[in-house]
């Protein structure tokens, strides 16, 4: 196995398992909430969540972008002191950025609180989340780039784990929204904590100065474009707002929240995919050779295709049985929700692919495109949100989200082609096994029809089971994916790998 796979194979080991408890643990948090707090109340969460999103990528200031692309560099040269100054004067410059943030809300509360939509005493707990929810994304980031992959995916889970068990706690006790406002808060100090103590782990007690002008001159336009891209995240859901109400929201917001943990599977395979394909870059600068960046990127688009579309069809097939099982009737009965998840759960499965094409690109530093297509989808979003969102209400919103996902992910291929990466034709015929394997497969659960959340997980696993083995039979099984297992699964698992890939590649697999 190439240094390249290896990498890439450790990092998915602790990415995927933290993805899957941080996944169960945040679906676990949305159907509690669900079941204490009122239609409404979740509107609420879903506006301070927009709230949280804006405040938490612009306090960061672009620097969880430039993160790793200034590590790795400073790495191969040798200087640990001056990532250790790259480290000091980024949080020096959040703390600044998200103090003037917190200013800035605190202002505008008495304004948003007369809507009647939130509060004075939520919009400064959401205020005080801000810095630390800023120091958070870029310090995971920073370890990121270091590839501190174990302690950085421990530190995903007790911030997870924290914020349910703080927020439903709260919740239980009459706290209402306000809680899962302080639960979001305590889990951000823990992970602050964690992530700071682990960035400073191995680096030199002393720094060295580094120019930041280079890593600004990167970080703002990677600034503008996170800017862009939460905008075009949260625009429906405010459009919706204007629109309809809070309830509509609401339930709009835990389709989405329960969709996200899709993007969970492509954040696993992306980001331990991101720092192999930036020192891919660097070395094919240096050596002048070509060829390994296509071969990355490739890799990383298939996995993320047979990780995520038989999710998408199983999803599809039986939206209703799952938000009736998962939230309960008066979500799964609610106009149109099953048609929008049907519809977002297949978009959210090219939204998988348009992550891994955004982390290939950042990798190569590209910075314009997310600026130029981030507006146009906004312009695009907003005519179209307000005309279908006016007409149909929930199912609007959903069917623009849908367009413009598809819409990102034509732009993305056609870019990278661009950029030079050449072969991704190459995924048209696996893409097709998959697609097959993954319908016979949501049928099987549509014919099975469970009736409570226990039947629901046993027969969705048992379609997974039968997805891998259509998969066998389409010889769709390569022999890079047994090596990639056997880097990820633990050592005694290793003998049932090897018979497999014996049954399935021949007695020479093992040998080539």
């Amino acid at each position: 196995m190439s240094e390249a796979e290896s990498a890439a194979a450790r990092g998915a080991t602790a990415f995927f398992g933290q993805s899957a408890v941080s996944g169960v643990l945040r679906v676990l948090n949305i159907m509690v909430l669900t079941r204490l707090l009122l239609q409404q109340e979740i509107g609420q969460v879903a506006v301070l969540g927009v709230i949280y999103g804006f405040g938490q990528f612009l306090g960061a200031l672009g620097l969880n972008h430039a993160a790793p692309l200034v590590v790795p560099e400073q790495e191969e040269l040798g200087r640990l002191d001056k990532i250790k100054g790259f480290l000091r004067r980024s949080v020096v410059l959040i703390v600044i950025t998200t103090t003037a943030l917190v200013g800035i809300l605190l202002l505008l509360a008495p304004l948003i609180a007369a809507t009647g939509v939130l509060d004075i005493q939520v919009l400064t707990l959401i205020s005080v989340v801000i810095p630390f929810s800023s120091l958070e994304v870029f310090l995971d980031s920073f370890l990121l780039a270091r590839y501190e992959v174990r302690r950085l995916a421990l530190g995903r889970v007790l911030f997870d784990a924290t914020r349910v068990v703080v927020t439903v706690g709260l919740v239980m006790a009459g706290a209402g929204v306000a809680g899962v406002v302080v639960g979001w808060l305590l889990g951000e100090l823990l992970a602050v904590t964690l992530y700071g103590s682990a960035s400073v782990r191995s680096l030199p007690v002393k720094s060295s100065p580094i120019d930041m002008r280079p890593v600004l001159a990167f970080a703002l336009p990677a600034l503008l474009f996170q800017a862009v891209d939460v905008t075009i995240q949260n625009t429906d859901r405010i459009i919706l707002l204007t629109l309809t109400d809070l309830a509509t929201l609401g339930v709009y917001d835990i389709i989405l929240g329960v969709l996200f943990m899709m993007s969970f599977v492509s954040l696993a395979v992306s980001t331990s995919f991101y720092p192999v394909l930036t020192r891919v870059r660097v070395h094919e600068e240096i050596e002048n050779r070509e060829g390994r960046m296509d071969y990355a990127v490739g890799l990383l688009l298939r996995y993320v295709l047979l990780l995520l579309v038989p999710v998408a069809m199983i999803g599809a097939m039986n939206s209703h049985i799952l938000l009736d099982v998962l939230f309960g009737a008066a979500y799964s009965n609610f106009p149109n929700a099953a048609l929008s998840f049907s519809l977002l759960i297949l978009a959210y499965a090219a939204w998988g692919i348009v992550y891994a094409l955004y982390s290939v690109l950042r990798s190569m530093g590209e910075a314009a495109f997310f600026l130029v297509t981030g507006l146009a989808i906004i312009v695009f979003e907003v005519l179209g949100c307000w005309y279908l969102t006016s007409l149909y209400g929930l199912l609007g919103s959903a069917i623009i989200r849908c367009a413009y996902v598809f819409l990102l992910l034509v732009a993305s291929l056609v870019r990278v082609r661009q950029r030079g990466i050449r072969g991704l034709s190459r995924l048209a015929r696996p893409l097709l096994k998959v697609s097959v394997a993954s319908v016979l497969s949501a049928l099987f659960v549509l014919f099975m029809g469970p009736r409570n959340l226990i039947e629901c997980a046993v027969w969705c696993c048992l379609a997974l089971l039968i997805y891998a083995v259509l998969l066998l039979l389409l010889r769709e099984v390569r022999d890079v994916d047994f090596r990639v297992a056997r880097h990820i699964l633990p050592t005694p698992l290793h003998g049932v790998v090897n018979a497999v890939e014996r049954a399935c590649l021949g007695e020479t697999a093992l040998s080539s």
